[in-house]
């Protein structure tokens, strides 16, 4: 989903920013090349991260806690620097941007303690 959203955003579909109200999407699309980048490499780590650890790699422990770092990095960019506190204050949004951190901060945790278990090879 992180990928999917990052590319139509990034793209800027207009069926997909359309349904933006106007703060978030003005939000959006004022991210700096840092942001995007930080971005970029929180959802297609994870994605990398996520098809390492079906291989069974090692490799899934650093490319999936690089992707957690990545993810909240971004957020916290986003929220507190780039001002989006203000234009995703509702307590739906804040939440969904709190989910893509959890669950990246358990994948690294799940591909550490598996590479622990001698499973990633």
């Amino acid at each position: 989903m992180g990928v999917v959203s990052f590319t139509l955003t990034q793209l800027r579909v207009e069926a997909v920013m359309s349904r933006f109200p106007p703060d978030q999407r003005a939000y959006f699309e004022s991210f700096p090349l840092w942001v995007v980048a930080l971005w970029a490499l929180g959802v297609f780590g994870g994605l990398i991260g996520c098809l390492l650890l079906l291989l069974r790699n090692r490799l899934a422990v650093p490319v999936l806690l690089t992707s957690a770092i990545g993810l909240t990095l971004t957020n916290l960019a986003g929220l507190f620097l780039l001002n989006g506190i203000a234009v995703m204050g509702g307590s739906t949004d804040l939440a969904l941007t709190a989910l893509p951190i959890v669950v990246g901060a358990l994948l690294a945790y799940y591909a550490h303690a598996m590479r622990n278990k001698g499973v990633l090879r």
